[in-house]
């Protein structure tokens, strides 16, 4: 039987690290696949590549192709509003701001009221996807895809905002007659990420709550829905070779003490606030000593800023570990970092362990939140703000309560909120002592994210397209 060529365009750190891990390369080959990728500009330029295997994805001439339009540009972005929901208005909100100190007031009048009407109108999304599919047609990789023997094509995303570039890709494809099949790579992508770009053969979801999402919020048939469960949280299934006392040695902490670990986010200010409390104030958290572990946000605006470069040195003196998500070099050089996406396998990695090892996790109601209750780990969200100036409002935490995905009732009985600094350090404490506290709770919310947690999303997912092309 001959392979089956799948193409599978891929644009960003996420989707590279699921799409293209070494494992779900080798699943694809045991089900007869064999995958093209089209690249992104940035992935590709940085290694040579085998040309039959992969392709550029043509994102600077999407990119100008969108430029010489407006009228496309202005329905896109509407289409990234036209799904009502908490977080697409705190993200209209935050577009206001955008413009709203360099445009005349008139102006931004205008853009508030006209786009806030257009966005109501019942089937706005509907008929913004099909102006778009059928008025612009961008056709840049007709060449490669007849080429390259395709038989049918995977996108992460359905097409919607930050996936637009792999819509345009999956629309290309359709022309040819191709199916599309395409897998979601966030647990928050179909209620935050506006209307989707095209319509899939068969959209592969994590679980039944994000299938009625997808049916209820992009109108996608339930027959064009399989729930598959998350590919990229397979890993954290499988048993760690290594246990508790072992890891920690191994990175110079201490089995006796217990072990906080932050993961932070893009937010410097964030970093000041821990710094200043468990390292120089470490006596107010806790009478006990206690390993700390900061886990930085893998972007260039923290790691690259000098702020950072200043913080990193004062948490190594003071003896804090601080887990590497993935080299962002200071000289723009981010070769090593796209290396580790491009190889990026569903083994145990430092995260795994230090989700199942650690004994609370301090965060901003972010992704790896989800992953520490898959793991069992206990999380508490910073609720409060102490640096605000210069801050606009999606930086804030009250910004992030009101996102959608973190108003779920499983997700808020599945972790704590402290509202300050007292309040933090009162969760802490209760789950050094007790950390199997809220241990049900966790699960039933990983469950209702995630589906089945049983390590097999990536050939549940091979499965869905062999059976549909």
């Amino acid at each position: 039987m001959s392979e089956i060529k799948i193409g599978i365009p891929l644009g960003g750190k996420m989707a590279t690290r699921v799409l293209h891990q070494p494992s779900f390369r080798a699943r694809l080959a045991n089900s007869g696949f064999k995958p093209v990728y089209f690249m992104w500009s940035q992935y590709f330029r940085s290694f040579d590549f085998d040309p039959e295997q992969y392709r550029e994805l043509r994102v600077e001439e999407y990119d100008k192709y969108d430029q010489k339009r407006r009228l496309l540009r202005t329905m896109k972005k509407l289409r990234r509003f036209v799904i009502i929901t908490e977080t697409t208005d705190l993200r209209f909100r935050e577009e206001v701001e955008s413009i709203l100190y360099d445009s005349p007031a008139s102006q931004v009048g205008s853009y508030i009221f006209f786009t806030d009407f257009l966005r109501r109108i019942p089937n706005m999304g509907k008929f913004l996807l099909w102006l778009e599919s059928t008025f612009y047609k961008p056709n840049f990789h007709e060449k490669d895809i007849r080429e390259s023997g395709l038989k049918c094509a995977l996108t992460p995303g359905i097409g919607n905002y930050g996936f637009g570039h792999a819509g345009n890709f999956a629309r290309e494809a359709q022309k040819q007659n191709l199916p599309v099949f395409a897998s979601i790579t966030n647990y928050d992508n179909i209620v935050n990420m506006g209307y989707r770009g095209y319509t899939p053969t068969c959209l592969a979801v994590w679980s039944q709550q994000m299938a009625d999402e997808a049916i209820r919020l992009h109108g996608i048939p339930a027959s064009k829905i399989e729930v598959t469960g998350p590919l990229q949280y397979d890993r954290f299934i499988q048993p760690l070779p290594i246990g508790r006392d072992e890891f920690l040695k191994s990175i110079d902490l201490d089995p006796a003490k217990k072990t906080i670990f932050f993961a932070g986010g893009v937010n410097i200010t964030r970093y000041f606030e821990i710094y200043k409390l468990f390292i120089e104030q470490k006596s107010r958290v806790s009478s006990e000593p206690f390993n700390f572990v900061v886990r930085p946000y893998p972007h260039g605006k923290l790691l690259g800023s000098p702020g950072w470069q200043a913080l990193e040195k004062l948490f190594r003196q003071e003896g804090v570990y601080l887990s590497n998500p993935g080299s962002i070099e200071a000289a723009g050089d981010r070769r090593n970092e796209y290396q580790m996406d491009l190889n990026f396998d569903e083994g145990p990695d430092e995260l795994a362990y230090l989700l199942h090892y650690s004994d609370v996790m301090i965060n901003y109601f972010s992704t790896i939140s989800l992953e520490a209750a898959i793991c069992d780990l206990p999380v508490i969200h910073l609720g409060y703000d102490i640096y605000t100036y210069g801050h606009r409002f999606h930086m804030t935490s009250a910004f992030l309560q009101r996102q959608t995905h973190n108003r779920r009732k499983l997700r808020l009985a599945a972790s704590r909120i402290a509202k300050d600094e007292n309040d933090l350090i009162r969760h802490v404490n209760i789950y050094l002592a007790d950390r199997a506290l809220e241990r049900e709770a966790r699960h039933e919310y990983a469950v209702s994210e995630c589906g089945e947690l049983d390590g097999r999303a990536g050939e549940r997912l091979i499965q869905m397209i062999k059976s549909r092309i």
